[in-house]
């Protein structure tokens, strides 16, 4: 059993023992409460002391099922750590129960983005999704990404002062492009030049600036996988053969990176065995990025002293459990 499911056990106990000790009181006496109780629950969780946040935003929705706001705060959360179709059910729940709408469908957008789910994602009102990222989930609803490949390969990559995370080598149809792995990007990022090109598909009115464009390129190649319909927007990076790639594109494959080696081991499927072996950091995932929890406060993953501390040894992401595992071997004793 890991950290996060013995603290929703713990959170739920905790709860059970609050609910059956308290006398009856009023439901609007109950709902400030809650409230409260979730506002100390987001203030704990920008310090970092997540698993305390996590257990408060449990007793919240156990107290009142039926209240929005709690429901929204703790199914936020969940999408945050990995937990991406439990916490899309209870953002779903709190739009049931009354919530904000618009509040909601905007917390919903990229989850469902992630998760791949575009017919719920084309469904939300325009104030959630603009016209060019609708027209693209519309796209995608019908041309589903995908990866193909081994169960597992190993490619290279190269890390340096600049790229803190490293660069990899894509290709694309005939061109070979070197990009930037980072971690507050999402899907790939071409320069503007690639705006012009016909093979990819391009969302969103002509007349708007190439870096306003939603996009799709048809197939980008990581070594021996290939990525279909891979999301694509664009920025200005100096050159065709520049790139970046979000770690939730790469994070599908689970990749273990290796600094010293220069090497990233890549599987199919993106699972890890409960068995894997190392030093488990907890990591938020939001729309600045991936975080992990160091001491009682977060930090970008991105982080030169965070960076510093993974650079020591082997480390695997594993964004379905909201984790960074590091090889226990010669790895420094904390971050």
């Amino acid at each position: 059993m890991n950290s996060l499911s013995r603290t929703v056990l713990a959170a739920v106990a905790l709860a059970s023992l609050v609910v059956g000790g308290a006398r009856p009181l009023a439901a609007q006496t109950l709902v400030a409460q809650n409230q409260r109780l979730v506002a100390r629950a987001d203030t704990l969780l920008i310090a970092g002391r997540i698993f305390e946040a996590e257990s408060l935003y449990y007793i919240a929705v156990r107290r009142w099922p039926r209240d929005p706001v709690a429901r929204l705060a703790l199914g936020r959360y969940l999408a945050q750590r990995g937990a991406l179709k439990v916490g899309a059910v209870l953002m779903e729940e709190a739009r049931y129960f009354g919530g904000d709408a618009a509040r909601i469908a905007v917390e919903l957008a990229p989850v469902y983005e992630r998760l791949g789910e575009y017919n719920h994602l084309a469904a939300l009102p325009a104030s959630a999704v603009p016209y060019g990222e609708r027209m693209r989930a519309e796209y995608l609803r019908d041309n589903r990404p995908a990866i193909a490949g081994p169960d597992s390969a190993t490619v290279d990559y190269v890390v340096n002062d600049s790229q803190l995370l490293g660069r990899v080598r894509l290709l694309m149809g005939a061109d070979t492009v070197t990009a930037t792995i980072d971690a507050r990007t999402e899907g790939l990022v071409l320069d503007t030049v690639w705006a012009r090109r016909k093979e990819l598909h391009r969302f969103g009115a002509r007349a708007l600036a190439a870096s306003a464009v939603d996009a799709v390129t048809p197939t980008v190649a990581l070594g021996p996988y290939t990525f279909s319909n891979v999301p694509t927007r664009f920025a200005v990076l100096h050159g065709a053969a520049k790139a970046t790639i979000g770690l939730d594109l790469i994070g599908q494959l689970a990749p273990s990176f290796d600094p010293r080696g220069g090497k990233i081991v890549l599987r199919a499927g993106g699972r890890l065995p409960s068995t894997f072996p190392g030093l488990r950091i907890a990591t938020l995932t939001n729309d600045r990025g991936v975080y992990v929890v160091k001491g009682e406060t977060i930090f970008p993953l991105g982080h030169p002293d965070v960076q510093r501390y993974f650079r020591n040894s082997r480390w695997t992401l594993n964004p379905k459990r909201g984790e960074v595992v590091v090889d226990s071997v010669g790895a420094p004793k904390s971050l």
